[in-house]
C-alpha cells in the first residue's frame, strides 16, 4: 500500500477539489440557462445539482486544509478526521438536493409544464454527461491513489449525476418524439438516484467517522514484519486506531522467548518499532509476552487448555499463558481471544472452562482474561 506523506496528500486534494468546482460551475450555469429558457424542471434541477456539487467541492478543498494542519494542544491527534467530515457534508448535501428535487418533480406531475426544448439542448447535455463522466473517473483515480474517503464520495456523486442527466435527456427525447411530457417522473428518477448515492455515501463515511477497521492490507503488512523477526513467536491483541489519513496509531502484544533477557527484548521490540515508523508512517507500540518453552509441566498444562477451549468452540484460542502454583494444585493464568458473534458472554463461558477443568483436575482453577477483536 502506497503511503503519501500529508503535504503531498493536501496538493492533491486541493487539485481534485479545484477541478470539480471548475467543472461543475460550468455546467450549473450552462443548464440553468437551458432550463430556465425551456421550462423544463428537470434540467433545473440538473443545474442546481451541479451547483449544490461546487459547494461539495469547496467543503472538500476546506477539508483536505485542515486536515493537513498539524497537531496542537486541543487535537493531540492532529486535524485528520476532518476530511471525513467533508465526505460527510458531500452526502448530506445530496440527499438535501434529492428531497428538493423530489418535492419539485412531484409538483411538475400535478401540474405539467410546455417545455421548449431542441436538438442544441440534447447536445449540451450529452456533453454534460460526458464531462461529469470524465470528472468522475478522475475523482475515483484520485480516491483510490490516496485512499481518500471524501473523494471517494465526490466521485459516486459524479457516477450518480452522469445518470441523472441521461434520464433528463430520455424525458427530453420522448417529448421531442412522441410530444410527451415525462420531465416531472424524469425528475422523480433522478431524485431516487441522488438520494440512494447520498445514503451510500452517508453509510460509507460514517464507518471511519464511528471508528471502522483499519485497511486490512495494512494491518496484514504489520503482522508480516514483525512475525518474521526470527524472535518473535506470535503476536495478538492487535488494535488499531485510526484519526485520518497517515495517522494510525497500532499497538499489538509480541510473543517471545522467556529466555531473552529484558534488554535483548526491548531491542528486538525497538528495532521493529522503528522499521514499522518509517514503512508504514504510523505510530506503534509493542508489548512483550514471555513465552516459556522445553517446560514438560507447562506444556502439559498448556495443551489440557487448549483442548478444553477446542472442545468449547473451535474458534476460541488463547495467549499469554503462565502457570503457578495454588494449594494441592496450580492456577492457569492465560487471555482467551474471543472471535466476533460468539454467543456466549464471558461469564458463561469461564464457568464452562472451570467446570470441564475441574472435571479433569478438580485441584486445578483456571484465571481468564478475555480479547475482544478490534482488528
Amino acid at each position: 500500500m502506497k503511503i503519501f506523506n500529508l503535504k503531498t496528500r493536501e496538493g492533491y486534494g486541493q487539485f481534485v477539489s479545484v477541478a470539480g468546482i471548475c467543472v461543475n460551475l460550468l455546467l450549473s450555469g450552462v443548464k440553468l440557462a437551458i432550463g430556465l429558457m425551456s421550462g423544463a424542471i428537470s434540467i433545473v434541477a440538473d443545474a442546481f445539482n451541479n451547483l449544490s456539487d461546487c459547494a461539495t467541492s469547496a467543503i472538500m478543498l476546506a477539508g483536505f486544509r485542515i486536515a493537513a494542519k498539524p497537531a496542537d494542544e486541543e487535537h493531540p491527534f492532529g486535524h485528520g478526521r476532518a476530511e471525513y467530515l467533508a465526505g460527510l457534508f458531500i452526502a448530506a448535501a445530496m440527499i438535501l438536493v434529492g428531497g428538493k428535487l423530489l418535492y419539485a418533480s412531484v409538483e411538475k406531475i400535478i401540474e405539467p409544464e410546455t417545455l421548449n426544448v431542441d436538438a442544441v439542448t440534447l447536445l449540451v447535455l450529452i456533453l454534460s454527461v460526458a464531462a461529469k463522466f470524465f470528472l468522475g473517473m478522475f475523482y475515483r483515480h484520485a480516491a483510490r491513489k490516496i485512499h481518500s474517503e471524501a473523494i471517494g464520495a465526490a466521485a459516486l456523486d459524479s457516477f450518480t449525476d452522469c445518470l441523472a442527466t441521461g434520464v433528463v435527456i430520455v424525458s427530453i427525447g420522448v417529448y421531442l418524439h412522441f410530444g410527451m411530457n415525462i420531465d416531472g417522473g424524469a425528475g422523480v428518477f433522478i431524485a431516487a438516484f441522488i438520494l440512494r448515492g447520498g445514503f451510500t455515501s452517508l453509510k460509507e463515511i460514517s464507518t471511519p467517522l464511528l471508528g471502522g477497521r483499519v485497511n486490512p492490507e495494512l494491518l496484514d503488512g504489520i503482522k508480516k514484519i514483525v512475525t518474521a523477526a526470527p524472535e518473535v513467536l506470535g503476536v495478538h491483541d492487535f488494535i488499531a486506531h485510526s484519526y485520518g489519513a497517515n495517522r494510525i496509531f497500532v499497538s499489538m502484544h509480541v510473543e517471545m522467548p522467556a529466555t531473552l533477557t529484558l534488554l535483548g527484548a526491548h531491542e528486538v521490540v525497538d528495532r521493529l518499532e522503528r522499521k514499522l515508523q518509517s514503512t508504514f508512517h504510523i505510530s506503534v507500540t509493542l508489548h512483550v509476552d514471555p513465552v516459556v518453552q522445553g517446560d514438560a509441566a507447562f506444556d502439559e498444562h498448556r495443551a489440557l487448555a487448549e483442548k478444553i477451549l477446542e472442545d468449547i468452540d473451535s474458534r476460541l484460542s488463547l495467549h499469554d499463558f503462565r502457570v503457578v502454583p495454588y494449594k494441592s494444585g496450580r492456577k492457569l493464568i492465560f487471555d482467551v481471544a474471543v472471535p466476533w458473534n460468539f454467543l456466549m458472554s464471558d461469564r458463561d463461558l469461564r464457568k464452562d472452562f472451570q467446570r470441564r477443568l475441574i472435571e479433569l483436575h478438580p485441584e486445578d482453577r483456571a484465571i481468564i482474561h478475555f480479547d475482544h477483536q478490534y482488528c
